[in-house]
């Protein structure tokens, strides 16, 4: 496990790491029923900021936004406070986490 401290003593390194141990089953299956491996794979930007599909039909939220996580395992490390709520953009990276995760092990 990767606190929140050891995550900003380092965050360049360990940004995939640090984000990828808050995925759960139902993030991995949220990327492949919402975004899809072929999105991924035809992803010319490493970061997938060129998969912009929003949460409903084109308009709303960017649907890394709604990326599932473990929240209590984000309190128990320090992510987000006891009595709230990840934000999006960790929603953001925990998806993406998850993505690159999906990819590496599909190639």
């Amino acid at each position: 496990m990767i606190t929140r401290d050891q995550y900003m003593e380092n965050s360049s390194e360990l940004h995939q790491e640090y984000y990828l141990q808050f995925a759960t089953e139902s993030t991995f299956q949220f990327i492949r029923s919402s975004i899809g491996l072929n999105k991924l794979r035809a992803s010319k930007d490493k970061y997938f900021n060129d998969i912009i599909k929003h949460s409903n039909g084109g308009s709303g939220g960017w649907i890394w936004d709604s990326s599932p996580c473990n929240l209590q395992l984000m309190r128990e490390i320090g992510e987000v406070g006891e009595k709230s709520l990840p934000s999006k953009s960790t929603r953001t990276c925990v998806g993406k986490a998850a993505a690159r995760k999906l990819l590496s092990e599909a190639e």
